[in-house]
């Protein structure tokens, strides 16, 4: 059985029976046959006029959608909502890309006597797409809406902790008007996972831990795989920064949303010569943040655990604790952290710490913060905290991330177009939102009965 949990109340919510090896099998054979049905039938206008629908649909049904996943995830509505609405806004840009894409010619060498040569853009045929529980509706809908437009099928696990809200987003879909066996969700956790990935799909989309994209990389075979991984985004406040917009913006982006977020703040650089005074009105702002209103829990006890241990062996190695540290209960609730060190190898600055934790670092210059920045295996995103024009431009050119801001953090485009990360944060890192979900058909046409004069005779 698969438990849904108020992580807020720890009150069990819902209890669901999990997919069988029949039913996953069942599922990726219903959605093969579905894509290749409605693909040859539909036409790109049909496909926008569902899209379309879905987000109407979305729209009035915002508030149940919400309601759910504020139950099973605990984050603050006024968080979810925002996200909500984030996901629904790149859809215009979505169809007219969409619509911009066609076939394209390709020159050829003038040798090539009465040949042309073309590029078609085709969908992929099915997704396995397996959900994150952070953003479950955001995550889910900036792949299902690119991926359904360009008229591939998608077969959906959600995450075991908000399988209310991946069920509740299948009905949204299918109620929209699309074939059932276009979208198919099943249920489970690692097991059920592991099934899709070696599964007969022809692509993958995974947004999550960077061990679990090891494992899909391993045993995924060859096909494309759409990967966001762990990140541990750096923050670098120069000496000419704004404070007071600094320790907010950066409040923000590593406390909100319980600090579960894979392009929060998790690592500040704060150059010596204002790092007094943005340490204490960092420190003044956590001091006041409501617990459950401006936080919220963590997902589980599991999750929690691990913060705390981070946390602690921080301490135990010398870092200094200057607010927070502390668990609440009841709930998964853990405390708005923030701690002082000079150490990178502590595991809560050199991996990513899935909580409200500010590990500080004193820098000399602006040059060994980018230096300590960049020491990482990740590279999702970074920001940067400067009224210098000319230093933001160099910073962001030397810094090793997918996703940069300046005087700014979290920040995503519409529909989460080019959210993708460096090193071992992504794959790919260089692609549309809508061309991660197409592949391409190279066609050369040798349209005379000539026969090519180097070939045998």
């Amino acid at each position: 059985m698969i438990f849904s949990v108020n992580p807020r109340t720890e009150e069990k919510l819902y209890e669901f029976n999990e997919s069988s090896q029949a039913d996953i099998s069942d599922a990726f054979r219903r959605a093969h046959k579905a894509q290749k049905e409605c693909y040859e039938k539909t036409t790109k206008e049909d496909r926008i006029d569902l899209v379309l629908n879905l987000i109407k649909n979305a729209q009035d049904r915002k508030s149940e959608i919400v309601d759910i996943m504020y139950l099973e995830t605990g984050i603050p509505k006024k968080s979810l909502s925002a996200a909500y609405e984030a996901a629904l806004s790149g859809t215009d840009y979505y169809i007219n890309r969409y619509l911009g894409i066609n076939s394209e010619n390709i020159p050829v060498p003038e040798k090539w006597s009465d040949t042309s040569a073309s590029v078609n853009f085709e969908p992929h045929g099915t997704i396995a797409h397996i959900g994150i529980w952070n953003f479950p509706f955001w995550q889910t809908m900036i792949s299902a809406i690119p991926a359904l437009l360009a008229g591939n099928s998608i077969v959906y696990k959600p995450s075991e902790f908000c399988t209310a809200t991946g069920l509740a987003v299948a009905d949204l879909i299918r109620s929209s008007g699309f074939n059932k066996d276009l979208y198919i969700p099943l249920i489970g956790g690692k097991n059920v996972g592991e099934a899709m990935v070696t599964s007969p799909c022809d692509a993958i989309v995974f947004t999550g831990g960077i061990t679990t994209g090891q494992s899909i990389i391993r045993n995924a075979g060859v096909k494309p795989l759409i990967l966001e991984l762990s990140g541990n985004d750096a923050a670098i406040v120069c000496a000419d920064a704004n404070v007071e917009q600094a320790s907010r913006g950066i409040a923000t982006g590593t406390f909100s949303r319980g600090g579960q977020v894979c392009i929060r703040v998790k690592r500040v650089y704060v150059h010596e010569d204002i790092a007094e005074e943005f340490t204490e009105r960092l420190t003044e702002i956590a001091s006041h943040l409501d617990l459950s209103e401006d936080i919220g829990p963590l997902i589980c006890s599991e999750a929690r655990s691990k913060v705390s241990s981070a946390v602690d062996d921080a301490v135990k190695q010398g870092a200094e604790l200057l607010h927070g540290g502390n668990s609440v209960s009841p709930g998964y609730f853990y405390e708005p952290t923030i701690f002082t060190h000079s150490n990178d190898n502590l595991l809560a600055v050199k991996e990513e710490t899935f909580g409200p934790v500010c590990p500080l670092r004193i820098v000399h210059s602006e040059n060994e913060a980018v230096k300590l920045a960049n020491d990482s295996i990740y590279g999702l995103g970074a920001s940067i905290w400067t009224q210098d024009s000319d230093k933001m431009k160099k910073m962001a050119d030397l810094l090793e991330a997918g996703n940069i801001w300046i005087n700014d953090c979290g920040a995503t485009l519409p529909g989460g177009e080019y959210f993708q990360g460096w090193k071992s944060s992504g794959i790919p890192s260089s692609m549309s939102r809508l061309g991660l979900f197409l592949k391409k058909k190279t066609v050369i046409c040798h349209s005379s009965d000539n026969c090519r004069p180097k070939w045998y005779s």
